[in-house]
């Protein structure tokens, strides 16, 4: 019967020590922060909200005040031209938009992805590469035969920069991850 007793004692310890660890995780390491606005802007697009969930996370980590060294800014960071390219979003083209403030930066950020993954036929993969890496040169490494229109995580070896690359990656575990916590 002891050791019958010690058992029970360390399943109830393990399941305890991963509820404690799944908690942490959920709340702590993959934030839902801002769901509601990233559902409003992902709605009618296809996207899924963990993806930008995830995107958020590997930009700024959540960092509304976040500015890059290639003052990319906010949440998403967007850079200037960015908010240029979609800013027939307002209604009023003279409207000061602040970047920092996390629906703005959602809403442009969303909708920039979601052209990008237009642009790309749906290949979410080649969206990220472009969201990170740049859309010219995304264009530039399809039309040079060094990635595929029908590129997946897996065959992005041939991405020519580095940081591009490990960042399709992080997107795309952290995004994975989200999906497991949130989908139990």
């Amino acid at each position: 019967m002891g050791k019958f007793k010690i058992f029970i004692r360390v399943i109830c310890i393990v399941i305890i020590f991963l509820l404690l660890l799944y908690f942490y995780a959920k709340t702590l390491i993959y934030k839902t922060s801002y769901i509601d606005i990233i559902e409003k802007n992902c709605e009618g697009t296809g996207i899924d909200p963990y993806l930008i969930l995830s995107i958020i996370k590997v930009e700024s980590g959540f960092n509304t005040n976040a500015v890059s060294s290639k003052e990319a800014k906010g949440l998403m960071q967007v850079k200037d031209e960015t908010y240029s390219d979609v800013s027939n979003m307002f209604p009023n083209k003279n409207e000061k938009i602040d970047p920092f403030d996390p629906e703005t930066n959602i809403k442009i950020g969303v909708a920039y992805f979601n052209k990008l993954i237009n642009r790309y036929n749906g290949n979410y993969y080649i969206a990220i590469l472009a969201y990170n890496g740049g859309l010219g040169n995304v264009t530039s490494w399809i039309n040079k035969g060094l990635i595929s229109n029908d590129l997946a995580s897996e065959n992005a070896e041939n991405v020519p920069f580095p940081e591009t690359k490990k960042y399709l990656k992080k997107v795309i575990s952290t995004y994975n991850i989200y999906k497991f916590i949130y989908n139990l």
